[in-house]
């Protein structure tokens, strides 16, 4: 017996030299929704981000567009917050990150990125110090860019070949302009700069991604989906499985978009990139109309998931789901 358990501490540490063990930020949400039925009411998004080296607590509240006397008002989301990091000596929790600002959607669904910014308090002999974030967002616009106009091509390509009947073309989009989300509040975190495409198609039900992240002297290309499902043989709950993938230098094809979870047969040999599970636990369902239906939609949200970088720097992994968490509205909104 005791020979077992050394052999499984064993190859537990030999995992982890060889890159095998993965970066991991657990996040938790509870999102409040009362503008499905008083419009006039903000709708809440407190996230909570955790790794091994920093806490984050970041609350977004949101406005929805409302009509004015001429033309339509913008819609925004204010974003506050703070961040702690985690002593490796003795677990201690100190202050460190200051957020605050937020964003405006226009009416044509650009977003300014440069409107939020982040205070760094002195910890030890590391300075007080400000980072911005920067570049800018195209959130469902009108007119869709380039780049996801041929991401909704190849999709719709893969529909028509793998799905039989009428397929829906309806998708919203998701644009990175040099996006940069700043340090999370280590000396040795850069910060990344995210540029590329995110399109939900209506036809399945998921996100299909197709970014590039700069994070440092380092730039990752990432490719892969996340289908919104209800959880089987589970009331009232829908879940995310994220799988992106980076694809090797020479692919040029868009397989990667389509990519499965691999399982957990799979753990030591799953491909190099970012992947996780969120689940929802749902409640306080009304009739509200989304995209020209009426359906049953929760108000009140309870949300928990973990995303896990292979061979991918915590960095890259804490960056991508901060972005998630201020992009709240997007992913868990109705």
């Amino acid at each position: 017996m005791k020979k077992n358990v050394f052999l499984a501490l064993n190859f537990l540490l030999l995992s982890s030299s060889l890159g095998f063990a993965g970066e991991t930020v657990t996040l938790t949400a509870k999102i409040s929704q009362p503008s499905l039925t008083d419009k006039n009411q903000p709708d809440s998004f407190a996230v909570g981000l955790a790794d091994k080296q920093i806490e984050t607590s970041l609350k977004i509240s949101c406005k929805a567009a409302s009509a004015g006397l001429i033309t339509r008002q913008d819609s925004s989301c204010a974003v506050t917050g703070t961040g702690v990091l985690i002593n490796p000596n003795n677990g201690q929790k100190i202050p460190r990150t200051q957020y605050a600002g937020g964003w405006i959607e226009k009416q044509n669904g650009f977003a300014d990125g440069a409107t939020m910014s982040t205070n760094y308090l002195a910890v030890g002999k590391v300075p007080a110090s400000t980072g911005v974030f920067a570049g800018s967002l195209m959130l469902k616009p009108e007119k869709i860019s380039t780049g996801a106009s041929l991401l909704r091509d190849s999709i719709m390509k893969n529909f028509a070949s793998t799905q039989t009947g009428l397929i829906d073309q309806r998708v919203d989009t998701v644009q990175f302009n040099n996006f940069t989300i700043p340090s999370g509040g280590m000396p040795s975190d850069k910060g990344c700069i995210w540029n590329g495409d995110m399109v939900y198609a209506y036809q399945t039900e998921s996100w299909f991604m197709n970014v590039t992240a700069k994070c440092g002297s380092q730039t990752i290309a990432l490719k892969g989906n996340m289908p919104f499902t209800a959880t089987p043989n589970v009331g009232s709950q829908h879940q995310y499985d994220l799988t992106l993938t980076m694809p090797p230098a020479e692919a040029s094809t868009d397989e990667g978009l389509f990519a499965k979870p691999t399982g957990d047969g799979d753990l030591f040999a799953a491909a190099d990139g970012i992947s996780g599970q969120i689940i929802m636990k749902e409640s306080n369902y009304v009739d509200t109309e989304v995209d020209g239906k009426i359906d049953k939609v929760a108000t009140e949200i309870n949300a928990t998931g973990t995303l896990t970088g292979q061979n991918v720097p915590l960095e890259a992994v804490r960056s991508f789901s901060t972005i998630i968490a201020i992009l709240s509205r997007t992913f868990f909104g109705a």
